[in-house]
């Protein structure tokens, strides 16, 4: 009976050592998950948008297109708005303008910006600079706002406004 025993011991070894000479198996490898890609920002609404300047002798509004790609329109209004100037018959600003603009101006990538000349006859250069961009929403809109007279900024700030 021991001539029996020693082989199979002897065969239990050797299987023993043959599996403890093998590598584990690996699992085949699997590519990294890409991360899903952001939405893509909403188009702004379209129609007239009321912005909030925060200084009371300045106010603007300006229209969304239909399709959401431009702004064919936009207003300014003044309300004693003072700025230095070479001419002091001018460096007091109240009322307004409304512009159609051909070709609209552009929206791109949720941004914006309106900018204007205002040539006085006997009096001082007016410019007015409004840079916006669209939240991810397409329905809340901020930027900001500066006015220069002769070239020299005399009036700045921040603006906001809701979709209409």
């Amino acid at each position: 009976m021991q001539k029996f025993i020693i082989p199979l011991l002897t065969v239990v070894m050797v299987v023993s050592i043959i599996f403890a000479g093998c590598a584990p198996a690996t699992p085949p490898e699997t590519p990294p998950e890409t991360p899903p890609e952001a939405p893509a920002p909403a188009l702004p609404k379209s129609g007239e948008w009321n912005a909030a300047t925060g200084a009371s002798e300045f106010t603007f509004t300006f229209t969304v297109s239909p399709d959401s790609t431009g702004i064919p329109k936009y207003s300014v209004d003044f309300t004693e708005l003072t700025c230095p100037g070479t001419n002091a018959l001018y460096t007091t600003l109240t009322g307004g303008w409304e512009a159609t603009v051909e070709p609209m101006l552009p929206i791109t990538d949720g941004q914006f910006t309106i900018e204007f000349v205002e040539y006085m006859e006997h009096g001082a250069d007016w410019d007015i600079v409004i840079q916006g961009e669209f939240d991810q929403t397409g329905r809340h809109a901020s930027g900001t706002w500066e006015i220069s007279v002769e070239g020299t900024t005399c009036q700045e700030g921040t603006w906001e406004a809701s979709a209409p």
